[in-house]
């Protein structure tokens, strides 16, 4: 029996008691298929098409995350979860991705969509932008519709208008005076768009009304405020100002210092819609490329840190933004190389910077070193002073994290006592325990043996005991899919590696065929496109998106074709054979033989038709 057979299948007919096999008009489809229109943002369809299928979902993750070519694919380590070894899979042909690690996946919208926290019009106003399209809508009634879109906007305008106040307002001379003297020329400040922020309580307000902002757009890119009494206020007033951007280059926020006795001496963009703290990092969209080719960066706590060691031909460095060096930061990082040399200011605040990294560094996988910059310095003084010999020298000093950690631990102790030695001693052999590498810990454990002076063997024992005591994580396996939910996973592979096989099973292949809702509508959506002439995905919305890129993507299926679908109408009579075993039961044949009669006789027949199937 061949698939083409298939099509003078037996239905299943309802009983007379009114069991029938369930229903494959499913009402989802078509709340999914206005679901997706409306998070289109009412963009033409067709213009839709043209970006899926225009846009090259390789150059767009490639702005967040390094990828390698292997094979006809691409892969990297996943951007949107920390690991050690590359789970994130981009097949440039089907312009889909998919994460084997932690189940992300989808299409260049899904994408912009989860690495940006864009919303789906937003996300193809950047792809139509960087295509050169212009969109046509089809009428607008979703109000957050371009919200992200207005806040760039805003801040777009407050930049500029900062810069060219830097340049020719009077007011800004103690800004200009402060950049000379720290040894950054007029070009230095064009480079990286700094500005200067007027002293007036509204001047930057009421300026960008006239370039029709609205009040509730610049409160919400952070640039304005509400005082107590009601009345808007600027946020930065009479600061040097450092714009913050984006891996797009778009302006999500500022830096700004005080160039008197103001305090904070730095003030910071507030949490909004476009700047998360927590993820920004200063410089990076300058930085990434070098990161990648270079696999390392130097991450500093200073705007003028970044701009001074680039002077000196250090590409590769960004500055956290106004908060500490955190995982999130140190996630960020991974996504474009594995190495780290973090040159804070070598004063307590940045030692307590680095011990934050601390044991992140290894749950995320990076390799992380401390550079020792001179005493009483920061990066950038010893950039601008100095010049590129001496950062390469304090830069090329740097020792891994944990060796950094170690020496601060024995400088808390002391070690011309027995009883500060075993102190000593326990205090590194806690942290060597976090060491998962058995020769690196070995090593820093000699190391420790020599500087405390006992015998290496002491230092050995207490890491063993240190290490058996610590708790282990385990990673539960993943749960075993039922061999009906493996067919049709295959299946539908099948179906996306290879559309016209929709036409060849056209006759017989329906819904019906599949028990997972999300497989149902998989189908549907391939079923509906190929028969409008449309792209593969067109009209399906985020998770089936997700389901179609982790199948796309997935291991090529070891059945033979005919097999994998053979095994799916088998699945689906046994299904129905269920079905009516169950009416049967409720059946009384003594109450009425003629409904109990006609129930077995179909039993038989679909029993006899499974036969057939095990025979083939």
């Amino acid at each position: 029996m061949s698939t083409k057979d298939l099509s003078e299948r037996t239905e299943v007919k309802a009983s007379p008691s009114g069991a029938v096999v369930p229903s494959t008009d499913f009402p989802r489809h078509q709340i999914l298929t206005f679901g997706v229109r409306k998070m289109q943002g009412l963009i033409a369809a067709g213009d839709v098409q043209e970006l899926r299928e225009r846009a090259d979902i390789v150059e767009v993750i490639s702005a967040h995350m390094s990828l390698k070519k292997a094979g006809r694919v691409f892969k990297g380590l996943c951007c949107f979860h920390q690991e050690k070894t590359p789970s994130f899979t981009v097949d440039p042909d089907k312009q889909l991705y998919h994460c084997f690690g932690c189940s992300s996946g989808g299409d260049v919208f899904s994408f912009l969509k989860l690495a940006e926290g864009m919303t789906f019009s937003e996300a193809a106003e950047r792809l139509a932008d960087r295509l050169g399209m212009t969109l046509r809508y089809e009428g607008s009634s979703d109000s957050s519709v371009g919200s992200r879109t207005a806040l760039i906007e805003a801040n777009r305008l407050a930049a500029e208008y900062f810069e060219e106040r830097l340049v020719s307002s009077p007011e800004a001379k103690a800004a200009r005076t402060y950049l000379k003297e720290r040894g950054f020329s007029p070009e230095d400040a064009a480079h990286w768009k700094l500005g200067h922020s007027p002293a007036g309580r509204d001047t930057l307000f009421r300026y960008l009304l006239t370039k029709k902002m609205t009040s509730k757009q610049i409160v919400e890119a952070g640039l304005a405020y509400v005082s107590d009494s009601g009345e808007h206020r600027d946020r930065f007033r009479g600061r040097l100002m450092f714009p913050i951007t984006d891996l797009a280059n778009n302006i999500v926020g500022f830096g700004a210092r005080t160039l008197g006795e103001d305090q904070p001496k730095y003030l910071n963009s507030p949490e909004t819609l476009l700047y998360r703290k927590s993820k920004i990092l200063f410089g990076l969209d300058r930085a990434r490329q070098a990161m990648v080719s270079e696999g390392v960066v130097v991450v500093t706590e200073g705007y003028t840190d970044v701009m001074a060691l680039q002077k000196c031909d250090v590409s590769a460095v960004v500055a956290t933004c106004g908060t500490a060096l955190g995982e999130e930061h140190f996630a960020v990082i991974k996504r474009f190389c594995e190495r780290v040399v973090l040159a804070f200011d070598a004063d307590a605040a940045g030692s307590v910077a680095s011990e934050r990294g601390f044991g992140l560094h290894e749950k995320i996988g990076l390799e992380v070193l401390v550079a020792p910059v001179p005493a009483g310095k920061d990066p950038a003084d010893v950039a601008l002073t100095e010049g590129a010999d001496a950062v390469r020298l304090f830069l090329d000093e740097a020792v891994p994290l944990m060796r950094f950690m170690l020496e601060r631990e024995m400088e808390r102790q002391r070690l011309d006592t027995a009883e500060g030695k075993a102190r000593a001693v326990k205090a590194a052999a806690r942290l060597l325990s976090w060491e998962p590498n058995r020769v690196a810990r070995n090593e820093h454990g000699f190391w420790v043996a020599k500087r405390i002076g006992v015998a290496p063997e002491q230092v050995q024992l207490e890491i063993a005991e240190a290490s058996d005591s610590s708790q282990q994580t385990r990673v539960a396996p993943k749960m075993r899919q039922p061999g009906h939910v493996k067919v049709e996973r295959e299946a539908l592979a099948i179906l996306m590696d290879s559309p016209s096989r929709l036409e060849q099973t056209t006759n017989w292949l329906t819904e019906e065929h599949f028990t997972q809702p999300a497989h149902s509508e998989l189908f549907r959506v391939l079923k509906t496109s190929r028969q409008k002439g449309e792209s593969l995905l067109h009209g399906a919305d985020d998770e089936t998106t997700r389901l179609a890129a982790e199948l796309a993507l997935s291991p090529n299926v070891t059945k033979e074709e005919e097999e994998v679908f053979l095994r799916l109408e088998e699945f689906r009579l046994l299904r129905q054979i269920d079905v009516l075993r169950s009416t049967l039961d409720g059946l009384d044949p003594d109450k009425d033989p003629a409904a109990y009669d006609e129930a077995f006789r179909e039993l038989m027949r679909m029993d006899e038709q499974r036969r057939r199937f095990d025979d083939r």
